[in-house]
């Protein structure tokens, strides 16, 4: 027997429920490092920002890449995730290197 919910099998249905809930940390985690910004501006919470900001991105575009589930796409979403990803890392390396 295995889950199924509206037409997606288990492993999709897992997947969309870990990136929403990325999404909901990541939103939290965006909504606190504005906050903090607002009151002391400097550059190490600007790259915070830029860091959660491209990994909501990140986040979204999975679960809009697993929603519209084309073979086709598979490859490109785990293509543009991983640059994403890629380009995030390098910014919190030199927010964190920096500071």
């Amino acid at each position: 027997m295995t889950l199924e919910l509206l037409g997606y099998p288990g492993i999709k249905i897992i997947a969309l429920i870990i990136e929403i809930t990325n999404i909901l940390l990541l939103s939290g985690l965006l909504y606190l490092y504005l906050k903090s910004y607002n009151q002391i501006k400097i550059g190490f919470t600007v790259g915070l920002i830029l860091f959660a900001l491209l990994l909501l991105i990140k986040s979204i575009s999975t679960v809009v890449f697993i929603i519209i589930d084309v073979d086709a796409f598979i490859g490109r979403s785990v293509y543009i995730a991983g640059i994403i990803e890629l380009i995030a890392l390098t910014v919190l390396l030199k927010v964190t290197w920096d500071y």
